[in-house]
């Protein structure tokens, strides 16, 4: 079954896809566009050229997560960027070490020995990291505009832990090829069996928040004000019917079920500057 979606939130479902394929030349501003947490760039890599940048599926309802690869198939840098407290992979086995500080924030030192090796396990340390591999993992501040990141740089192949220091340290966060999705006004929300008024800034839009998306359509009776969106199957998703606010002023708009048409549902919605 297609998930149901407002349709704010299919346009945000839909937009790191849409932001890759603008086509700026820079995959991490293009992925900004469409994410709502901060995206990072490293600007030292260790030499190594990026062979792998996914955006990839996070659980139901959360921002899709970055995967970045750097090098070859023996010696190689991962990236990984997820929203801030919310888990999208899983490291593996590994070993707590200690706190490292990157940027001002402190970051949990990992290294990839072998738990069944007791004696080998209990003395591995820091400087096994370049023989096993290990990561570092640290979550950045929110800014006003977008939500903290969690980031994970890890190395493989004979990359050591100073080395990991280094590009973690390089990471700097990026400008957003287009929009910043979390520029743009949340939807407004209603139950159109109950609502009787509101109010919606312009540029803004009101979700009607149904179960039948495709059976509703709308009058509205002051042209110009509000533009009815209809609901329904888009394909790969499913979105809510909706009324985007054009302009200031206040009008009366008439919502009707097919189910029903002898039930006419009347809200009166004023758009605010």
């Amino acid at each position: 079954m297609k998930k149901l979606l407002a349709l704010a939130l299919a346009f945000v479902v839909m937009a790191p896809a849409a932001a890759v394929a603008m086509g700026s030349g820079d995959k991490f501003s293009d992925a900004q566009t469409g994410l709502t947490y901060s995206v990072y760039k490293p600007s030292n890599t260790l030499g190594l050229k990026a062979t792998t940048f996914n955006l990839l599926d996070c659980a139901p309802g959360k921002a899709e997560w970055i995967y970045i690869k750097y090098g070859g198939t023996t010696r190689y840098l991962e990236i990984m960027q997820t929203m801030a407290k919310v888990k999208c992979s899983d490291p593996g086995l590994s070993k707590y070490l200690r706190v490292a500080t990157i940027n001002g924030v402190s970051a949990k030192v990992y290294v990839y020995c072998d738990p069944a090796k007791a004696a080998a396990f209990k003395k591995c340390g820091v400087n096994d990291i370049g023989r096993v591999g290990g990561y570092l993992i640290f979550t950045t501040k929110a800014s006003k505009a977008l939500k903290g990141t969690e980031i994970q740089v890890q190395g493989i192949g004979g990359i050591t832990y100073s080395q990991l220091l280094a590009v973690a340290k390089s990471l700097k966060t990026v400008k957003a090829s287009g929009t910043l999705l979390a520029e743009a006004l949340p939807p407004e929300m209603i139950n159109p069996y109950e609502a009787t008024q509101v109010t919606v800034k312009y540029g803004n839009s009101i979700v009607l928040a149904v179960g039948d998306p495709e059976n509703w359509s709308a009058h509205i009776l002051e042209p110009g004000i509000l533009e009815f969106i209809p609901g329904g199957n888009q394909g790969a998703y499913t979105t809510n019917p909706a009324l985007k606010a054009l302009k200031p002023g206040t009008t009366v708009v008439h919502l009707l079920n097919s189910t029903d048409v002898s039930k006419v549902y009347e809200i009166s919605v004023t758009v605010t500057s």
